[in-house]
């Protein structure tokens, strides 16, 4: 009973997780034609405000896409169990994507970014994309591997707001409120990332387990 009982549960967990992926490619594909399209159709006035800062630009936005197109492979559990090498390696190539992205951002934050709270919000960002990095590859160098998957669960969904913020920006959000919103997006990001982190040990009800044992102790 106990193994049957298992296996709906680990299906809806594999569903969740498809769905969650292939809500975030379509809105990677939507990101793509609406905010970064100006890399082919240089009549788009973005292409001549990043063209100065093309040699920076190109790296960060490849580092970028490469984590987040690596990240998936990294949370799947499936594929950890079935090419243990391949994910080791391809953690690595993660990380370092990671650390060359926000670096890359950083810089053109403090560079290109002309208000202030522009770019408090990237070094914000940044910050928390390098530690939550630097801890997930910290926990699994010292064997703490429940420690790492939740680390990189965090640092991935930071990688998704180069998505997420994008489609923020779609909204028409009055400028009275300023960077409100991309502050609101970077704390709901991270609450999103504990509440999948937790939802299985906070919501499963264990009364009946507890009740069991009590009973069999007596």
């Amino acid at each position: 009973m106990a193994t049957s009982s298992a296996v709906p549960a680990r299906t809806r967990e594999i569903r969740l997780k498809h769905v969650l992926f292939a809500a975030l490619a379509l809105l990677f594909v939507f990101v793509l034609w609406h905010d970064e399209r100006f890399i082919i159709v240089h009549s788009h006035p973005n292409f001549a405000y990043y063209f100065p800062v093309r040699w920076f630009i190109i790296p960060h936005g490849l580092a970028g896409l490469a984590a987040l197109l690596m990240g998936p492979f990294q949370l799947s559990t499936r594929f950890r169990q079935r090419h243990l090498q391949a994910h080791r390696i391809m953690g690595r190539f993660y990380l370092v994507a990671v650390a060359i992205a926000a670096s890359m951002g950083v810089y053109l934050a403090a560079t290109h970014q002309q208000l202030l709270q522009d770019k408090m919000w990237v070094f914000a960002l940044a910050g928390a994309w390098l530690i939550t990095g630097l801890l997930a590859f910290t926990a699994v160098r010292n064997g703490n591997i429940a420690a790492h998957q939740q680390w990189v669960t965090r640092n991935y969904a930071l990688t998704c707001v180069f998505i997420t913020a994008r489609i923020l920006n779609t909204f028409p959000i009055p400028d009275k409120y300023e960077d409100a919103p991309g502050w609101m997006l970077l704390l709901g990001t991270l609450l999103f990332a504990e509440i999948c982190l937790s939802w299985q040990s906070t919501f499963t009800n264990r009364r009946p387990q507890l009740a069991k044992r009590a009973a069999s102790a007596e």
